[in-house]
């Protein structure tokens, strides 16, 4: 498929919904994935058990200077950045999630905000400059599949006239050149729905939708893409180990399909819109609660 040899940067991936991305574009997709968090160590770890092309990284999404130097760092090595994913999140915190508008203090808001929404802006401001450069480039895989070679074509955007050959378009080969990229960035269905409680968190996965939808508008003519993914309940191993038997009984009844998700559900969700078969939906938000919210 199209993401094979692709470099693709997964924040958040040494653990929970994150590594299973990881594990998914590498191993199935073919991709070069960077795997990173806070802690390299911990990224390390990561990349040691997922069968495929991997580079561990460090990286603070609150930090500008860190995104900044991580970024650089990718450019440095690979040349490009096909894919970005926003996975990073806030670890759950009762003691502010639940909390109402009223109840919230500033401070609170902003340590979810922060590493939420911001860290998804930070990242994605960061990677679109990288993005636009490398449209119309042209990229060769390696022997070892480690390093990328760029080569820029004489013509930064192909010229299209008349009919299109659409069987052409979307053969399962790998891509000669370059288009800008894509964004995909994690959300949650309270951002669509709102709920009760849970203000600091509900408003800012609606910033990333909202994130999402300007890059697509800013960008679609530069062929960058952008998506996000509003997830209903996914049986991480933090999650699950966050709350009772008893909540989770009941989260599991809100669904139609009677059940959590699984974090293997998203990654597949992932690679899919990654893919350039998927390309004219850009901007959209894609649910995955098992029917909850539908649109």
């Amino acid at each position: 498929m199209s993401l094979k040899g692709k470099v693709v940067v997964v924040t958040g991936s040494s653990r929970g919904i994150g590594f299973e991305i990881a594990k998914e574009f590498s191993e199935v997709k073919k991709s070069h994935v960077i795997v990173c968090s806070r802690s390299r160590i911990e990224s390390e770890n990561a990349a040691k058990m997922i069968n495929g092309t991997t580079t561990a990284l460090e990286v603070d999404v609150t930090s500008e200077s860190s995104v900044r130097n991580f970024i650089e760092e990718i450019v440095q090595r690979y040349g490009v950045i096909d894919v970005l994913i926003n996975n990073s999140g806030y670890p759950y915190d009762e003691n502010i999630w639940n909390k109402q508008l009223h109840e919230v203090t500033i401070e609170e808001l902003w340590r979810i905000m922060d590493v939420d929404l911001m860290g998804a802006i930070r990242l994605s401001r960061a990677v679109i400059p990288i993005m636009l450069q490398q449209i119309g480039t042209k990229y060769k895989e390696s022997k070892n599949n480690s390093s990328y070679t760029q080569h820029h074509s004489n013509n930064s955007k192909p010229e299209i006239t008349g009919m299109v050959d659409l069987k052409n378009d979307f053969q399962e080969s790998i891509p000669t050149e370059r288009d800008g990229g894509v964004i995909i960035t994690i959300s949650s269905t309270p951002a669509i729905s709102g709920r009760i409680g849970g203000f600091p968190y509900t408003v800012a996965k609606a910033g990333n939708i909202s994130l999402t939808k300007c890059i697509a508008k800013e960008y679609g003519d530069k062929n960058i893409r952008a998506y996000s993914l509003a997830l209903g309940n996914i049986a991480t191993k933090a999650t699950y180990e966050a709350i009772s038997e008893k909540v989770r009984i009941e989260a599991a009844q809100e669904a139609p399909m009677k059940r959590w998700g699984k974090p293997i559900e998203v990654a597949k969700v992932a690679a899919c819109i990654a893919d350039n078969g998927f390309s004219f939906a850009t901007g959209n938000t894609i649910v995955i609660d098992g029917g909850t919210v539908l649109l």
